[in-house]
């Protein structure tokens, strides 16, 4: 028995001392250990990455195995990781079916060394989707012994670098000369594949909608599922695209947005206990998530926010299809949202509406923003007539709309909005209705109402800059804005809360 007892313990005990012998060499890197082989010397450092590499690249290889044994001829392989960014949307929008490699290559290294097996393999590829993080290439494996070679020796793949763009709390973990140092990294990566023929690369780091909002992310690397399925929208359609003539300056906007932000986070405070309803069309009822204008605000105020938004809805009555503010208001005052429920897609007003009163009641503060007019205008609904308060007409709509709120909520901050900026019907120069009516009528509606009334009020149509030079920068269609147009209108939302302190 003691025999026995002697020898576990003797097995014990040289267990443990080799574990704290390899402990011992992981932690102090500090110190040159070596070993001998072949009469060279290799530190314990540099043994340790190669069997990590070994290990590693085993996987990778693996992956690709299993893409070249399913006969894929599009190939997703990135150095972030990219488990947000569905491969549905290749195959949906481009027809390409496409392997996407789990594994993610963690630096210049691994980068090579995938490149070389898909060599050896001698497969061949029609496209090759790669996500490229620059501040992970490593000096002695560099893109022009790797990279380059291999989109030099393959013209007929058609090569789609994605490069990675962090989040901003990543730049602001960063000193400030640190990120200049990687964003120098960044252009000189950039610049040497966009001189290549069979190469395009998209990047979206200069993107204040993207990279500013941190609701964005799922890692600081990686873009939540809504925020990449947009990126690839953007990049299948060929935008957020980096040219040889356009990347000096795209990478001085994305240091200028980094300096911007770098100090400043936007953020309100204050409003934990704040409930921020928002009533209107499908400028909100057509968006949820971060993307949304209230996922922007919401991220920037922590405050409970509630999207309150019915696409195609107009202020005034008159149109039997869809419902107007007038039953909106009667859903929030009954309580029960079935008498709007008219579309398909469920949209936000039909499940927030009936509870907003109880909301309020339990919020320590309410603010309520208010936003009509652009289906007005397409309807071609009268801007105003001779009875103040009918809801027949866009003003008398607003105007009852207004007084019910301030019943229904005495002690809530109404807040109206003007209709943003369009291109629609000659950017809303073309008369509508029998008295010929134009897009701004409204909008100065909204205006007068909000002096009438002595309420705050955002004007989207004029404050955001918006116009027909650059109306396609912020608007996805012809009446919507588009993440650039929304983030910026949550933004101009924040300042208006800042002033009015609820």
């Amino acid at each position: 028995m003691r025999e026995k007892r002697a020898k576990w313990i003797t097995i014990i005990t040289i267990l443990l001392l080799g574990t704290l012998l390899l402990l011992w060499l992981l932690i102090w890197p500090e110190r040159e250990h070596t070993v001998y082989a072949d009469d060279s010397t290799h530190s314990v450092r540099k043994i340790m990455a190669d069997l990590r590499y070994e290990r590693r690249i085993k996987l990778i290889r693996q992956e690709l195995d299993r893409a070249d044994e399913e006969e894929y001829a599009h190939l997703f392989l990135s150095m972030y990781p990219i488990a947000s960014y569905d491969t549905y949307y290749f195959s949906y929008w481009r027809g390409l079916e496409t392997f996407k490699a789990e594994m993610v290559m963690e630096n210049g290294r691994e980068l090579a060394g995938t490149l070389e097996y898909l060599q050896e393999r001698d497969t061949a590829l029609e496209t090759v989707f790669l996500g490229l993080d620059p501040e992970c290439l490593e000096e002695e494996y560099p893109l022009e012994d790797s990279l380059l070679p291999m989109i030099r020796e393959t013209p007929e793949t058609s090569w789609e670098i994605l490069v990675v763009n962090p989040s901003m709390e990543y730049w602001r973990e960063k000193e400030a000369q640190e990120c200049q140092a990687v964003l120098d990294r960044y252009e000189k990566a950039i610049a040497l594949l966009v001189a290549e023929e069979n190469v395009k690369v998209f990047y979206a780091c200069d993107k204040e909608w993207l990279v500013c909002n941190d609701s964005n992310y799922a890692e600081e690397k990686m873009p939540a599922e809504n925020a990449a399925t947009m990126l690839l929208a953007y990049y299948i359609r060929g935008e957020y695209r980096l040219t040889g003539e356009n990347l000096e300056q795209r990478m001085t906007d994305t240091r200028e947005l980094i300096a911007d932000w770098y100090r400043n986070d936007r953020k309100v405070d204050g409003l934990a206990d704040t409930a921020l309803v928002f009533i209107g069309d499908s400028t909100f009822g057509n968006f949820t998530g971060s993307l949304a204008i209230t996922g922007v605000v919401e991220a920037f105020t922590g405050a409970k926010v509630l999207n309150c938004g019915y696409g195609g809805m107009a202020a005034a009555y008159g149109d039997s299809e869809c419902p107007a503010f007038g039953d909106l208001l009667e859903a929030i005052a009954e309580e029960d949202g079935s008498n709007i429920d008219r579309m398909e897609t469920v949209p936000p007003a039909v499940e927030t509406a009936p509870t907003l009163k109880s909301v309020a009641a339990e919020s320590g503060n309410t603010v309520i923003f208010l936003v009509f007019g652009i289906n007005d205008y397409i309807k071609g609904f009268s801007v105003s007539g001779e009875d103040l308060y009918d809801p027949n007409t866009y003003e008398g709509a607003l105007r009852t709309g207004i007084e019910k709120l301030q019943e229904l909520f005495p002690e809530a901050e109404l807040v109206l909005m003007t209709p943003n900026f369009i291109i629609y019907n000659g950017y809303g120069t073309n008369p509508v209705g029998e008295k010929g009516y134009v897009f701004t009528d409204y909008v100065d509606a909204v205006l007068e109402l909000a002096a009438e009334y002595a309420l705050p009020v955002l004007d989207q149509y004029g404050e955001l800059g918006i116009n027909q030079e650059n109306a396609a920068e912020y608007l996805q269609d012809e009446v919507h804005l588009n993440e650039s147009g929304r983030f910026e209108t949550g933004m101009h939302i924040l300042e208006l809360l800042g002033q009015i302190d609820p």
